[in-house]
């Protein structure tokens, strides 16, 4: 078996154990501090079937940079959503926009590759990679660094796209739907991968620097065994912090991939990381807090069990993260105190919100794109 949704995982075991129907949690009343604001919101395409796509909007310079399923690419004002252009690529979109101050890359289930320029939108290149794409490509030092569902990363030029390095990595029998996007930081790049190995890679050439298996979950079947790691990486000063579906959470050194220290704990859509804590929603979207110095548990918050919670981001003090009903959810990040909530959509997020200064965009699988503030 390949490619098994974790929750599928999870309903299997619960259904082979005491037949309980998993269920999300109810939201509960509670007292609201603060008030949202709206700025601007836009309805894009949308489509059934884009289980895994990750398409997060992309601030740069004043603009924002966002795709949606049917193909379309799109640069708006960030400020106020006036429409700076608008194009279309000619095939599905399954991840992305990654942008740099010049080009926007965006992939596809097929494997299809396409830059546009930034300013106008016009297509630059466009190429083929071996497989279908779920993470969004990083731009980084002329690179251009595509991660397929076959275990391979790509190092493309910038320029015309083509091939500079490619490194390959085995995938399990069984492994979960989705990749985590490749982290570049000081000319390297660092990947976490679906057998639980973290690789450290020359951004330039994509030489190993090196490579560790961090996760080494041990088990008796497939299941038991599974050790992906698709979720973001966090990175402050010279420590690496990982989180995997396997319920590990660990930290490493960069200069050597040694393990400083790990807890059995983890989450499949990564950590956000801040001077002193590891913020990260478990298997079950329970959100912790994590002394990032050596493991150690702060508090926990288990009122929304089950609701998919996307990785919480910060936004002035706060951790902000999305549900699968489309809620935008608001929590003290030093108590974990439940702040507000607002419905944005009525479906999940393609992927965490994205904070651009006092402003945060999230976008639905319903089409729904809303830049917004929480005012506390």
């Amino acid at each position: 078996m390949r490619l098994i949704p974790f929750i599928f995982v999870l309903i299997l075991t619960a259904c082979n154990s005491n037949k309980d129907e998993i269920k999300p949690e109810e939201l509960t009343d509670f007292s609201a501090q603060g008030s949202f604001q709206q700025l601007w919101q836009k309805r894009l395409e949308s489509k059934q079937d884009a289980f895994g796509y990750q398409l997060r909007p992309a601030p740069i310079n004043g603009a924002l940079f966002v795709a949606d399923v049917d193909g379309g690419v799109y640069r708006y004002q960030a400020e106020n959503g006036q429409s700076q252009w608008q194009t279309n690529v000619n095939h599905v979109i399954s991840a992305g926009p990654g942008v740099s101050d010049t080009v926007v890359v965006v992939a596809g289930p097929d494997g299809q590759v396409t830059a546009l320029d930034a300013d106008t939108g016009s297509q630059l290149w466009q190429t083929q990679v071996s497989s279908e794409v779920l993470s969004p490509p990083v731009i980084d030092r002329n690179r251009v660094i595509i991660r397929s569902m076959d275990g391979r990363i790509y190092g493309l030029s910038i320029n015309n796209g083509e091939r500079q390095w490619l490194f390959s990595s085995e995938v399990p029998n069984l492994t979960l739907r989705g990749t985590g996007t490749p982290m570049a930081k000081g000319g390297r790049l660092y990947v976490g991968l679906d057998d639980g190995d973290v690789v450290a890679l020359n951004i330039i050439d994509g030489a190993t620097i090196w490579q560790q298996n961090v996760v080494n979950n041990q088990g008796k079947t497939e299941i038991e065994r599974l050790s992906d790691i698709d979720g973001d990486l966090g990175v402050v000063a010279t420590d690496l912090y990982v989180s995997s579906a396997a319920n590990k959470t660990l930290a490493v050194a960069t200069e050597s991939g040694q393990l400083l220290w790990r807890i059995n704990h983890g989450s499949r859509s990564g950590v956000t990381v801040s001077r002193r804590f590891i913020y990260l929603v478990d298997n079950e979207s329970a959100i912790r807090q994590i002394d990032r110095s050596n493991g150690e548990l702060g508090w926990l918050v288990s009122d929304f069990k089950y609701r998919e919670l996307t990785r919480p981001v910060f936004y002035l003090g706060d951790l902000v993260m999305g549900d699968l009903a489309g809620y935008i959810h608001v929590i003290d990040a030093f108590t974990g105190k439940v702040l507000n909530r607002k419905q944005m959509g009525k479906e999940e997020f393609y992927g965490t919100p994205v904070v651009d200064g006092n402003a945060i965009y999230a976008y639905n699988k319903d089409g729904t794109l809303t830049a917004f503030r929480y005012n506390e």
